[in-house]
């Protein structure tokens, strides 16, 4: 079992290292929470401006925010003189590695330290499982990966750093010798999504995952993909009978049945960098002397990735076992998925542990990033579909998804499961086969990327529904109406969504937007300039969540009503403090004063403990540990899956809850002299907030600084701590609190009253979600329909976006400004992905080091339709709807939208990516 938050300052992994993990928080000397401690109210209120961020002065003027930001001057009590590292790592991963040509650093080029395999194994460290492989190649074998590192070269000074760097950077240091060709791994995952609809809408499925499980072919062929057959020898009983369906599925579609119009396609996609603007750094310091290791960085992770640096030295021989580890969260530069997971703190860490008593530096330039960041798959696909001629609905659809994965396994199980779940995007469709593999490469890793494998299945799916459509000579829109899956529809799981479904609404938009509606008289238009016009239309639907999410969050509020906010999700661009921020006020009535992010010890209180893998176990397991009524499935998750405003703002916006029914509605009724037995004591549900009073009808207005202050002097309650879990649905567990049976979508709690201690409030039940939503697949989704209208030079093949049309939905909208900016990155990250962009996957590729911007193309402004980019979002169904995660889903539908238009400008379909400005001119000579 997994240790309380209090506890976890004195875990033991099997090592007795104590960890403790903080944010860093403006200069006296600041410490690091201090500057990471962003202030919240001021002259504006975004909660109730829908403008604004939290975090936006500070990040416009520079303060020192970003793990890349801070060197060892600027951490409180740190010694002050910053020594720098560089990872080495293999340009080449066909010949044996022989070593560094470390002549070239000689004299004041010398490293200080260097670091090997052979150190590495000396000490002892160990390799998290999620990152298995050599952590450095040793000399005497192939590299499993270009890109992998060989050492840790440790700088006492700067100057003779920057001078090693640059000479480092030709790609001759590292040597090799016999050559050996790559190295050919087993895949990391190959799975079969199979469903046959019953009879009716209503029926129970013939069969579906969520009925037979996720199933998987046997490991047994020698070749490089899976025997997909349900004949193969030593073939799982699960994996034949989904396998048989599945065959069935795909002689229809060969039948060559004169009603059914079959296409069979094949569309591949690139490898891509997720190009965030702060590269990968941080700052670590071992002190020898209280045998500490201190680190700063910034990752989705915090949790994880602590729990990974003490897992490595956990078994490490003295003097390399840190007997605490103490890690500062600091806010990221861009994430995009690519800091889900990444090896980078590894390394840091045995920066610092190697060169003790001062600290180091490992920071990454642009080319270092590009040799060793996480990278999307590149995806080779083959789809087919068979549609109904008369009636114009799809009667089937089977593909085949093969990833390259590159040297580490990293999320690719993960990206390739959830790709062909997404393999058929808003449609309804009765009969579906979806076979994929991860595949082991000598490329850089691929892993966690905005759209997490969806925007490859979904940009070839909207290009194929498009040509679909045009083989039935119906209306794009019309086809998509027709076909598109309803509110009880189940998805290629087997399952409905829980949440709204809003297909209609979006094709109605797309449908009656100028852009589509004058389209022809456009087209025309261009022509007569001597230039091909078009317009593309697609439309997606994302999940948000991974299956097994969860957040902490802490409020409290002073006598003066300042209000405080604790919380431990991380802020990566998306404005996740700004969103906690207004969605607490939703309760509270004002902004918070102070907001901290990244907060994994600040819960204490909660003593809060765990056990097992929430996204494997079986429903015993779960009823047996649910009787610890501090037990929870998963204590703090990664910042990713678009669930910042979802799963990020959820325990915080329960405490506030509990503060305004405990705390502050009690003190308005003895403000108001509203006795207990008046019916209007327990209306608190209907009081609202207005420019910071609390309102009711024929009430006078009480302020939110009175009502505090009355709350502290009668002893109420002014704090609540919260821990909230998600399973595609949240645990919901009862309470007493203040005598009163209190029931909430949380799983923990802990309040404060007055100026008093925090005290945790045992359940009194508590009702998980149910282990079988593990293979339910997605319950959670938002959807987004993109409209752009192309023109194209014939003689160049330059292309321009005239104008594009973006509408969504994703319930309520916590911050409407950040919403759109969402957007608005996401086209554009969109257009760089369809026009632009593109990583060679091997030698030539970003594992040599010689990559940066001056070869990898990201879209500028002079590529994007900066004025004529328009967003809309949808209203919520209710008032009370819930926040759905938005920010993968705006992506996705810019691509194919893309390629589509090019389609209807110049009649050539393109089943690959980028679609270049040279490739244009080459179709149109």
């Amino acid at each position: 079992m997994q240790p309380s938050r209090r506890e976890f300052v004195q875990w033991v992994t099997a090592s007795g290292i104590a960890l403790s993990l903080s944010r860093l928080a403006l200069a006296e000397e600041p410490s690091f929470a201090a500057r990471q401690t962003l202030p919240g109210r001021q002259r504006w209120n975004p909660a109730a401006t829908g403008v604004g961020r939290i975090d936006g002065v500070a990040k416009v003027t520079g303060a020192k925010l970003y793990a890349s930001d801070f060197r060892a001057a600027d951490m409180p009590g740190w010694p002050a003189t910053t020594s720098h590292a560089i990872l080495v790592r293999a340009p080449d991963a066909t010949h044996v590695y022989t070593g560094m040509d470390l002549g070239r650093l000689k004299g004041a080029l010398e490293p200080a330290v260097v670091v090997t395999a052979d150190d590495l194994a000396r000490i002892g460290t160990r390799v998290p499982a999620f990152y298995a492989g050599d952590l450095l190649c040793p000399i005497g074998k192939t590299p499993l990966y270009l890109g992998q590192p060989v050492a840790l070269l440790i700088f006492e000074h700067f100057d003779a750093f920057d001078q090693a760097r640059l000479a480092l950077r030709d790609g001759t240091f590292v040597r090799f010798g016999e050559e050996t060709g790559p190295i050919v791994g087993p895949n990391y995952g190959a799975f079969r999504f199979t469903r046959v609809a019953g009879p009716t809408p209503d029926a129970p499925d013939v069969y579906s995952p969520i009925q037979a499980g996720w199933i998987s072919p046997a490991r047994i062929q020698d070749s490089a993909l899976p025997v997909w057959s349900p004949l193969a020898r030593q073939t799982p009983a699960n994996y034949a009978k989904g396998a048989v369906y599945g065959e069935q599925i795909r002689a229809e579609l060969a039948a060559k049945d004169p009603t059914l119009l079959v296409l069979d396609r094949e569309f591949e996609t690139q490898s891509v960098d997720p190009m965030f603007l702060e590269p990968e750094a941080g700052l670590a310091w071992f002190s020898g002397d209280s045998s500490k290791l201190e680190l700063v960085l910034g990752v989705q992770s915090p949790y994880d990735a602590a729990e990974a640096v003490a897992f490595m030295l956990g078994k490490a021989r003295a003097p390399f076992k840190p007997a605490r580890i103490n890690s500062h969260f600091a806010y990221m530069g861009g994430g995009f998925g690519g800091r889900d997971h990444t090896p980078f703190m590894l390394y840091l860490a045995l920066a610092g542990m190697f060169f003790p008593g001062r600290p180091v530096r490992l920071a990454h330039d642009r080319y270092q990033q590009f040799q060793g960041g996480i990278k999307r798959h590149a995806f080779k696909m083959r789809s087919q579909i068979g549609v109904d001629r008369t009636t114009g609905k799809i009667r089937a659809f089977a593909a085949d998804h093969v990833l390259d994965g590159g040297g580490l396994a990293n999320y690719s199980p993960n990206v390739a499961t959830v790709a062909a779940a997404a393999a058929i995007g808003i449609y309804d469709v009765p009969k579906l086969d979806v076979t994929t593999v991860a595949l082991h490469s000598r490329g850089v890793t691929a892993g966690s990327m905005r759209g997490y494998g969806t925007l490859q299945t979904m940009t070839a799916l909207e290009v194929l529904i498009d040509e679909t459509s045009a083989a039935l000579s119906l209306d794009p829109i019309e086809f998509r109406r027709r076909n598109a899956l309803g509110p009880n529809g189940r998805t290629m799981t087997g399952n409905p969504y829980t949440v709204s479904v809003r297909t209609p609404e979006i094709l109605d938009k797309l449908e009656k937007h100028p852009i589509w509606r004058d389209r022809a008289q456009e087209k025309a238009l261009g022509a007569q300039g001597g230039k091909l016009v078009g317009t593309g239309v697609a439309c997606v639907t994302k999940d948000y969540g991974s299956g097994a999410d969860c957040s902490f969050g802490k409020i409290e509020i002073d006598r003066e009503g300042r209000i405080s906010i604790h919380c431990d999700h991380v802020e990566m661009g998306t404005a996740v403090g700004t969103a906690v921020a207004n969605r607490v006020a939703l309760h509270l009535g004002a902004v918070a004063d102070e907001i901290t992010l990244a907060q994994i010890d600040a819960f204490d209180e909660l003593a809060l403990v765990t056990s097992g893998d929430p996204y494997t176990m079986d429903q015993k397991t779960q009823d047996a540990a649910a009787r610890n009524p501090r037990w929870v499935p998963s204590l703090s998750t990664v910042t990713t899956a678009s669930i910042g405003a979802h799963v990020g703002t959820q325990a915080a916006a329960e405490a506030a809850r509990v503060i305004l029914r405990f705390g502050l509605w009690p003190a308005a009724l003895e403000l108001w002299r509203i006795p207990a037995t008046d019916p209007r004591a327990k209306q608190w549900e209907t009081a609202a907030w207005k420019d910071g009073h609390l309102t009711m009808p024929d009430l006078a207005p009480l302020p939110l600084a009175r009502l505090a202050a009355t709350a502290h002097s009668r002893n109420l309650v002014t704090g609540a701590s919260t821990h909230a879990f998600s399973r595609w649905a949240w645990s919901r567990a009862r309470f007493q609190v203040a005598g009163v049976s209190w029931t909430a979508d949380i799983d923990a709690l802990a309040v404060r009253r007055g100026d008093g201690k925090f005290q945790r409030l045992d359940r009194s039940s508590v009702a998980f979600p149910p282990t079988d939503n593990n293979r339910i697949g997605t319950t959670y989704t938002s959807l987004c329909g993109t409209l752009v209208r192309v023109e194209i030079e014939r003689a160049s093949g330059a292309l321009n976006i005239a104008k594009a049309y973006s509408v969504l939905e994703c319930g309520r909208t916590l911050v409407p400004e950040v919403v759109r900016g969402q957007a608005q990155g996401g086209f554009a990250m969109g257009v760089g992905y369809a026009l632009l962009e593109s990583l060679p996957p091997y030698e030539g590729g970003p594992g040599n080091g010689q990559w940066n911007l001056g070869q990898y193309l990201i879209a500028r402004g002079s590529d994007l339709p900066l004025r004529d980019l328009e967003i809309e979002m949808l209203p919520p169904l209710t008032p009370d709807e819930p926040p759905k995660g938005m920010a993968e889903v705006v992506m996705i539908p810019v691509v194919p939208a893309l390629l589509n238009a090019i389609f209807d400008a110049t009649g050539h379909r393109f089943q690959s990516l980028p679609v270049t400005q040279k490739i244009l001119k080459g179709a149109l000579a």
